[in-house]
């Protein structure tokens, strides 16, 4: 298993040019022509479930056990790693628990803190997983022929990123070690809407 693992990734790219214009099946003359033809539509869109979670025990030294980093110890049953549900508005101060704070914990050590053994759990566990993630981005282009040379045009364009303005939700805290944050979720994931406007000359 690894962080990038992801069972349902769907991505779509596809791009529309308007039935408008002289190159299309209406208007291809008078007013129309020039207000509706040559505009094209593209968008891409991506939806994608979450990616497994690493549960791990931080603050330990990094070579402990001759091991970058230290997994923690599952104690419960998976069925019970999750006592939350996914939050819409996560609390920024205190956070919001999502995670079973009794299901995880840290490998033991000794009485100066060095861990006797590595930890049960697998690097990423694969029936834990964060938040899935939506994305639409879409472009609205119009070129119009300026005619003097071939292949001479000018183009407007409308670029939209996060189309429909979704906000993710970010990974709850995955380190044991954090007492007072551990398995809670703290903020919200990616930019709001963007649009952006452009025009240039293409020769």
């Amino acid at each position: 298993m690894t962080t990038f693992h992801s069972p349902h990734d769907l991505k779509v790219t596809w791009l529309y040019d308007l039935p408008f214009g002289k190159d299309g099946r209406w208007l291809r003359s008078g007013v129309g022509h020039y207000v509706l033809g040559g505009w094209t539509v593209s968008s891409i869109q991506r939806y994608q479930t979450g990616s497994p979670l690493a549960i791990t025990a931080g603050s330990f030294a990094s070579d402990a056990l001759f091991n970058v980093g230290l997994r923690a110890d599952i104690r419960l049953p998976k069925d019970q790693w999750i006592t939350g549900s996914k939050p819409t508005d996560p609390d920024v101060t205190r956070g919001t628990p999502y995670l079973n704070p009794q299901a995880f914990a840290p490998p033991p050590t000794t009485s100066n803190l060095v861990p006797l053994r590595l930890g049960n759990s697998p690097r990423y566990l694969s029936h834990m997983r964060g938040f899935a993630r939506f994305g639409e981005d879409l472009s609205l282009i119009k070129r119009t022929d300026l005619g003097f040379r071939e292949g001479t045009n000018f183009e407007l364009r409308i670029d939209a990123v996060n189309l429909l303005n979704r906000i993710g939700i970010c990974n709850p805290d995955t380190n044991v070690n954090d007492l007072n944050s551990f398995g809670r979720v703290f903020s919200k994931c990616g930019g709001p809407r963007v649009i952006q406007f452009g025009a240039r000359i293409n020769f």
